[in-house]
């Protein structure tokens, strides 16, 4: 549940990045929780157009969450809703509204870590939502006059080493099925689970969790073409076996590749630069007390181990562990 103070500091955000009505229909979302284009019309008395355009935009800046669920009363355990009919609803993200204040930290970590890529970055921090094909316009259109072009494979590189240190994803799922109903039934007629792993997940985190695609997919880089594959093997392809097969193997390749780059939307990560920044706080703080080279072991311990928690609250009690273990170890 938001506070009221929460609530007005993220209308607040909102209203200053986009104006009023957009910064209305999000707090009637984060007071009401997830509402259909008809309720937020009717409680807010806004054209049914306003309303929707106000939606698009913070759906375009990772604000809102589309998910479809069933409308009416359940007529059967098995069957959660009437006729299998269903509504799209929309749901505030209380935590990217606020994320919006940490964009220059975000780009201090890129731009520590790989520089040639931090105008990528802030392509997509600036507009939420872009195919590569659009960053690769922005990026081009952005150049000083009589600075030479970067080329399109350039820019891929860039771009795929942002995708490879998981700094950008594809989007999620644009309006999943999520079932409260399903959700909410008694352990005993789900699948059991052992007790240290049950969490209690907030409506907010079960819809980010139905939209969220595989890692596989969040973090599925950009092929490269079969022109570009084909030009880097032309030395050697008399060395190489299976010819016929690595042509169509190519051929795949470059139909991924296209659609890679011109239909499917990125964004940035924003759990992997809160993840950055939360490292980065605990080794500031106990960097004067490592021994010489012990940091880079620290901070891969930290990874390997953090990163395969993805509970908030886990990741709050791990942080605590750790710096609670360094303070009597040190």
């Amino acid at each position: 549940m938001v506070s009221q103070h929460g609530i007005l500091l993220a209308v607040s955000i909102i209203s200053d990045h986009f104006g009023p009505l957009v910064s209305k229909v999000c707090g009637c979302l984060l007071r009401h929780g997830a509402l259909s284009l008809h309720e937020i019309v009717r409680r807010l008395e806004l054209s049914p157009g306003q309303v929707k355009n106000s939606l698009l935009v913070l759906i375009q800046h990772n604000c809102v969450q589309a998910f479809s669920t069933p409308r009416g009363k359940p007529v059967c355990e098995t069957l959660s809703w009437s006729g299998g009919k269903t509504v799209t609803v929309y749901l505030a993200i209380f935590d990217n509204v606020l994320h919006r204040l940490r964009f220059s930290k975000f780009l201090s970590v890129v731009r520590a870590d790989i520089t040639e890529s931090e105008d990528l970055l802030e392509g997509l921090l600036q507009n939420g939502r872009l195919t590569f094909d659009q960053l690769v316009w922005r990026t081009i259109s952005k150049m000083p006059d009589g600075s030479p072009e970067p080329t399109r494979e350039e820019i891929r590189m860039n771009f795929n080493k942002l995708v490879y240190a998981h700094y950008v994803e594809r989007c999620p799922k644009p309006e999943p099925f999520f079932d409260p109903l399903i959700d909410e039934q008694p352990p005993s007629t789900r699948k059991r689970t052992p007790r240290a792993v049950e969490t209690v997940l907030s409506l907010e985190q079960k819809v980010v969790r139905t939209a969220a695609l595989s890692d596989a997919e969040r973090f599925s880089e950009i092929p490269y073409s079969m022109e570009e594959s084909s030009n880097a093997n032309d030395d050697d392809h008399h060395a190489v076996a299976g010819g016929k097969r690595k042509h169509e193997a190519l051929e795949v390749d470059e139909e991924d590749s296209i659609i890679a780059e011109n239909e499917v939307l990125w964004r940035a990560n924003f759990e992997r630069f809160i993840f950055c920044l939360k490292k980065k706080f605990c080794a500031d703080r106990k960097k004067a007390k490592l021994k010489v080279g012990t940091l880079a072991i620290w901070e891969a311990f930290f990874e390997a181990n953090v990163t395969n928690n993805d509970n908030k609250t886990g990741n709050i009690q791990y942080l605590a562990q750790m710096l609670s273990i360094l303070d009597h170890e040190i």
